[in-house]
């Protein structure tokens, strides 16, 4: 449900910018500070060597990220940000550590939205604290904005995560294989991209692609992360039929699918077909977290599709004041996880709010979305409209018929397989 009593809620005359760091080395302070002003920053910036004295202030004012070392006396950093996750949800959690242990890994994965490793660079640093601060203004609801800050997985269907596990016995089982078992599910890909696309594992380039990912990170990785009792999750009813959300996922891989054949046949670049595909399979994630987090809710809003025949979309703004796009998408980048699958979550709704001139991955995702629901003969509260005035604009409706036997063809072949 949605919190009753939001804590502090943003004063975006107030809190505009405000970052507290926490190390007990104060010379790495020092650095920091020095850094950013160096770089003009325009931050307001706030320092402690003590956890205990982060949360005396974390009490006194609002901040809107905290940076906080991992490895500190009395409190440490992985502890600490427990608490803010606890007690300020709003605040964006980034643990800093020069220790990427496997242990590490899996103990901060469940309690910041992302990490930075130490020594970290002046363009690194400053990349990520503008995206932090970015993400605070993309969810207007200070209590979805609670609500989603405190998400530390999506849950998974149990068959897909009893797959996963079983699978994990095979000793002839690769990393890519395991990759492609957790593509198929909504809640794994999203956690094991923002693992992935963590500081802690040094990529050059972000990664994009679930069985990518897999292969970065391994078959051990991936063995701790899915016994692990709080990385991957099963999905527990709360209420709402688990049809539902079986429904969802099916349709979210389909989706992936048909957006990365639609992507390929209009010769997009290949980060934008990768986010073709795994944005398709998490443009719906924002449902899941509604339907997780507040069931009573979500109910009133598939009761209210039934009753007046209206999509998801439009019915989630009436219940909720947001959309399953803004409420994914804020996740998503929350995570870390790359702006090209941000950006397509956010806009496959209104894929012209993303790029009004091209014929983007959130476009590639937008009409897959509504070729899979015309295709699966859903409740006509389910569909989704194509903006066929956008398609006209860049010279592409006429495109639509192919790309509706492309969608056959795909599902089919999925089907078959």
């Amino acid at each position: 449900m949605l919190p009753d009593n939001e804590p502090r809620a943003a004063n975006a005359a107030t809190a505009l910018k405000r970052i507290l760091f926490v190390d007990d080395d104060q010379n790495v302070l020092d650095t920091i500070e020095r850094t950013l002003i160096d770089a003009n920053s325009d931050y307001e910036m706030a320092f402690t060597t003590s956890g205990r004295e982060a949360l005396r202030k974390l009490e006194g004012s609002e901040f809107d990220v905290i940076v906080a070392d991992m490895h500190m006396p009395e409190i440490g950093g992985a502890d600490l940000l427990t608490e803010v996750m606890r007690l300020y949800p709003q605040t964006v959690r980034i643990l800093l550590s020069d220790n990427a242990g496997l242990d590490l890994v899996l103990r901060s994965s469940t309690r910041a939205h992302q990490f930075l490793t130490k020594p970290s660079d002046v363009a690194t640093l400053r990349r990520t604290l503008d995206r932090a601060l970015r993400i605070r203004e993309m969810l207007a609801a200070p209590g979805l904005r609670t609500v989603v800050s405190r998400m530390t997985s999506l849950p998974s269907l149990p068959a897909m995560y009893t797959k996963l596990v079983e699978s994990l016995d095979d000793p002839e089982i690769s990393s890519r294989e395991l990759g492609e078992i957790i593509a198929q599910d909504v809640g794994m890909t999203a956690k094991i991209l923002q693992i992935a696309n963590s500081a802690f594992f040094g990529l050059y380039r972000y990664v994009a692609n679930p069985s990518e990912a897999a292969v970065y990170l391994g078959i051990d990785t991936i063995r701790a992360l899915t016994l692990s009792t709080t990385v991957f999750s099963a999905f527990q009813e709360a209420g709402l039929n688990p049809f539902f959300i079986g429904q969802l996922q099916q349709h979210s891989m389909a989706t992936g699918i048909v957006a990365h054949a639609i992507a390929k046949a209009e010769n997009l670049p290949k980060k934008d077909r990768d986010a073709s595909l795994v944005g398709g399979l998490l443009h719906d994630a924002g449902k899941l977290v509604l339907a997780a987090n507040c069931p009573k809710e979500y109910a009133d809003v598939l009761a209210l599709m039934r009753k007046e025949s209206i999509t998801a979309y439009a019915a989630e703004g009436r219940v909720f004041g947001a959309t399953h796009a803004e409420i994914g998408s804020y996740l998503l980048w929350l995570w870390g996880l790359p702006d090209e699958v941000c950006r397509a979550v956010a806009f496959h709704h209104q894929p012209r709010e993303g790029s009004a001139k091209a014929f983007t991955a959130a476009a590639a995702i937008h009409v897959a979305d509504a070729l899979e629901h015309e295709r699966a003969e859903l409740n006509p509260a389910f569909q989704v409209d194509i903006d066929v005035d956008f398609l006209t604009m860049l010279g592409l409706a006429g495109r639509v018929p192919a790309w509706r036997v492309l969608c056959s063809e795909q599902l089919d072949r999925k089907e078959e397989a």
